[in-house]
């Protein structure tokens, strides 16, 4: 019985350090196809993307409430970020890593 307990509970340790908290994959993909819908607009537009342009993009890429506070953490800073990475061809994925989000 005690041996039992020991490995469930060394099995639920484990299974906790593999498995990532479901906000950090949530942020992760809210900010990769937010990246993405900023590569088409900067390739077809221009450079000209401001802050509640990526909001609105962010938005429409990821329409669900749970998305938005990820939304509104991309201040000007970010957003110069995904621009400049996206001229030097970093993958959306890279550009989240490096701004923490994946």
């Amino acid at each position: 019985m005690r041996s039992l307990l020991v490995l469930l509970i060394a099995s639920s340790v484990a299974f906790a350090a593999i498995v990532p908290p479901m906000q950090a994959s949530l942020e992760c993909i809210t900010c990769v196809a937010t990246v993405k819908g900023v590569e088409a607009k900067v390739f077809k537009e221009g450079d000209e993307i401001g802050e509640k342009e990526v909001h609105t993009i962010c938005m429409d890429v990821v329409p669900v409430p749970a998305a938005e506070k990820y939304c509104e953490s991309y201040g000007d800073k970010e957003v110069e970020l995904i621009i400049s990475d996206l001229k030097k061809d970093v993958p959306p994925k890279d550009i989240c890593k490096k701004m923490h989000k994946c």
